[in-house]
């Protein structure tokens, strides 16, 4: 399934706009060929930050939360693909409408697809339709710290701990509201969102959770001034977007609150897997460098490129 998935991403090389007949679509995918070599040329001239903001103040801020009881939470926020505005594959994997088989949530290398059944240390514990308009499933998954890192002990957690991730699957056609949660969560001028799961704990989520993250098309490439809100967040959150040459996009949520575990410089495919590598190294309460390195690595394994040029197509 992967290796399918591989050679999608390679042979489009891009996320392009889906077109009105075949001459159209050769040409768009001719122009997404060209634009990606471009963009590994501009990476290939200007190197990664040499060093970045460290996590510190979010792991300050979790350690307090788990010392109280609570979880380690994330969020990640998923445009479904749609064919109608992208090229996403037949059979299912373009229907926007229907995440069974989405290339970006159960068909591919999607969030359930993947945490489904190679998320190592994952277990699903919840799902629902959503608000069944915008938002047509809910996913949530956890894993227990059964052994917290030095950097853990140091902070003062001593006892095991939950890690719960969720997802949300948005409507293809939805993409405006899934890339507005997630901008909005981040700058921390949205309200938390909340459900409750079966063994009757009330999770917070969303603006409430140590991480929130986005995959799927990137929407501010089709919108002219997306307009961004002041950010206002006091508790300190990490963020990652899985999307098409987002980093420069997503420079206004910089803050002093906000640290970006992973953003883009090329156009991608947002494999679950990349993100995979950035929770795993967060639990671990590992240097931002090194949650960083573990998305890469991750993308490079799925993607079967070599590490160093996998860490060319991406920034914090």
């Amino acid at each position: 399934m992967y290796d399918a998935v591989g050679q999608w991403a390679n042979s489009l090389a891009a996320e392009p706009s889906s077109a009105a007949n075949s001459l159209a679509g050769a040409r768009t995918k001719a122009m997404a060929r060209l634009a990606l070599a471009l963009a590994l040329l501009l990476c290939l001239a200007v190197p990664s930050p040499a060093s970045a903001a460290d996590l510190d103040v979010i792991y300050a801020r979790a350690a307090r939360d788990i010392q109280a009881g609570k979880p380690l939470v994330v969020t990640v926020h998923v445009a479904l693909c749609d064919n109608r505005s992208l090229a996403c594959g037949g059979g299912g994997l373009g229907n926007g409408d229907v995440p069974k088989r989405n290339l970006y949530w159960g068909g591919g290398a999607g969030l359930r697809a993947f945490f489904d059944h190679l998320g190592r240390g994952f277990r699903r514990v919840h799902v629902d339709a959503g608000d069944k308009k915008r938002v047509l499933e809910r996913v949530v998954y956890r894993m227990r710290v059964k052994r917290p890192s030095a950097r853990w002990r140091r902070l003062g957690v001593t006892q095991p701990f939950d890690v719960y991730l969720v997802g949300l699957a948005w409507r293809g056609r939805a993409i405006g509201g899934a890339t507005r949660a997630f901008v909005d969560e981040v700058a921390g001028v949205a309200a938390a969102r909340a459900l409750t799961l079966r063994s009757g704990l009330r999770l917070r989520f969303g603006s409430a959770s140590h991480v929130v993250g986005y995959a799927g098309h990137n929407h501010m490439m089709d919108v002219l001034g997306y307009r961004f809100p002041k950010v206002k967040r006091r508790a300190a959150v990490g963020y990652f977007a899985l999307s098409c040459i987002n980093a420069r996009y997503l420079a206004p949520l910089r803050a002093a609150a906000t640290r970006a575990l992973l953003l883009t410089r090329v156009l991608m495919y947002p494999g679950a897997f990349t993100a995979y590598g950035l929770v795993r190294g967060f639990a671990r309460a590992e240097p931002a460098k090194r949650v960083y390195q573990r998305g890469v690595f991750q993308y490079a394994r799925y993607q079967k490129r070599t590490k160093r040029l996998a860490a060319r197509f991406f920034t914090r």
